[in-house]
């Protein structure tokens, strides 16, 4: 359901079975989610989203690409390891991180959290989700992890961000 959202499909919801009443809880909310998001027109700025690497068919760029496309639709859970993601890949670990920072200009992790708090920052900005919700929608399980790298990044918390939309 989070992919789901992540890339603009706000129509998907999730059959509510009666069979688990946590998992009948969570994605009730989820469903509520989406449901605000298309209420408000919500448009995803990772839809369809793509760095510009060049027009170049060259095999490193079309794996970074390949990289960057999967991290961006998968922003809602944890990252796998450099090693793993070069056996998805198909490549070494060395050859990813290397080539990933020389074309992105980052690493692979700064791009993943910069990615999570990019979308925090648009959700709070275009909706009145609560912030632990955006939280966890941003792939951050941790409330208090999420606080310090939003601040960070952009210099106030959250919370602030959200109290001036609030009062627009």
């Amino acid at each position: 359901m989070l992919l789901e959202i992540a890339n603009g499909n706000l129509t998907y919801r999730m059959v509510i079975e009666g069979h688990d009443a946590q998992f009948d809880e969570l994605a009730n909310l989820l469903n509520q989610v989406a449901e605000k998001l298309q209420e408000i027109e919500y448009s995803s700025p990772y839809k369809n989203s793509k760095i510009d690497l060049g027009t170049s068919n060259d095999t490193t760029v079309l794996m970074v690409q390949k990289v960057l496309d999967y991290i961006q639709n998968h922003l809602e859970e944890p990252l796998p390891s450099t090693k793993k993601l070069s056996k998805m890949f198909g490549t070494n670990e060395f050859t990813l991180k290397e080539n990933f920072r020389r074309i992105v200009k980052t690493s692979v992790y700064q791009f993943y959290n910069d990615e999570r708090l990019k979308k925090s920052h648009t959700l709070i900005e275009k909706t009145t989700i609560p912030l632990k919700e955006i939280a966890l929608i941003s792939g951050f399980y941790n409330y208090v992890n999420f606080y310090k790298a939003f601040k960070k990044k952009f210099h106030y918390p959250p919370s602030e961000l959200k109290r001036e939309n609030s009062d627009l």
